[in-house]
């Protein structure tokens, strides 16, 4: 299962749940995938690794964002910033998983 279906798995529970910072951090993800999907060279896919980077990406800019928030003291935008991030780094721990297992799979197969 792709990253985008994972979201869009974890997007719907969200919403039956009615868990507004989940559904932030993943209407942010899916936006970003949207994106890195239809940027010049793409072809309109993403590979495991390029979601891992993806990922990456959001949550340096979500911590870089978590320190700004902090030195202003905006207590309300910290906290939900913060719940983005958990949600992003939770998707990027399942990326990750892929990657490795899909890595590890290959190596056992020669390929």
């Amino acid at each position: 299962m792709s990253l985008e279906q994972k979201v869009m798995a974890d997007l719907k529970a969200a919403m039956l749940a009615k868990n507004e910072g989940a559904l932030r951090g993943l209407r942010a993800i899916k936006a970003a995938i949207i994106i890195a999907k239809t940027a010049e060279g793409s072809k309109g896919e993403l590979k495991e690794e390029d979601e891992v980077k993806l990922l990456t990406k959001l949550i340096k800019q979500r911590k870089d964002s978590l320190e700004i928030y902090q030195q202003q003291q905006r207590e309300r935008a910290h906290a939900q910033l913060l719940e983005a991030l958990t949600i992003t780094s939770r998707s990027l721990d399942r990326a990750y998983r892929a990657v490795r297992w899909h890595g590890s799979d290959a190596g056992e197969h020669g390929g």
